[in-house]
């Protein structure tokens, strides 16, 4: 993303009053740049990962559920845990990453300014980066259904009676996800 920074000075303060960010003296911009910059770049890579990752896994659970449910409009989840998803159960990992994600120290940003390079040469988020997070939320999709499915399709009591249903399989299912995306 682009910014404004403006550097108060004789000329005025109207490209201050502009800017998103001033500064009063020059020297100022190297800290923003190559420390809360580079961080930033690097926060917003690993959200978007992460973001891609979690709902390919979330939804293509969905599409495996479909084949073993003849494409009726029945979902795998529960309708209350279908809307807190994204809103409550995973959303605080991505809120701890945002504020406290820092991968070197700020004045280690400073001293090397080599750091910087990744988010000039965009290696840490392109269309590479983005298929690999595809790809993990479809194999983590494919290990939570048929895992579960495998297991309790074929579980019964002695008795003969099956011991799971639609409901332990959803909430089998639903919960391994929570935990499998919050851990990643």
């Amino acid at each position: 993303a682009h910014i404004g920074v403006g550097i108060s000075g004789q000329e005025g303060i109207q490209a201050v009053l502009a800017s998103d960010y001033s500064f009063s003296q020059f020297r100022f911009l190297q800290r923003l740049l190559l420390v809360h910059g580079r961080w930033s770049y690097l926060r917003m890579c690993r959200f978007l990962c992460y973001f891609f990752y979690k709902n390919f896994a979330f939804t293509m659970v969905h599409f495996w559920f479909g084949f073993f449910c003849g494409f009726s409009a029945q979902t795998v989840y529960d309708q209350y845990f279908i809307t807190l998803y994204n809103i409550v159960y995973t959303s605080l990992p991505v809120l701890a990453m945002g504020i406290f994600d820092q991968d070197v120290p700020e004045q280690r940003s400073l001293e090397y300014p080599k750091l910087y390079e990744p988010g000039q040469l965009n290696l840490l988020f392109n269309k590479r980066e983005f298929f690999i997070c595809i790809a993990q939320g479809i194999y983590t999709s494919v290990v939570l259904f048929f895992i579960p499915y495998g297991v309790l399709s074929h579980a019964t009591q002695s008795n003969g009676v099956p011991l799971a249903d639609y409901q332990t399989f959803a909430v089998t299912t639903a919960t391994a996800l929570v935990i499998v995306v919050s851990v990643q």
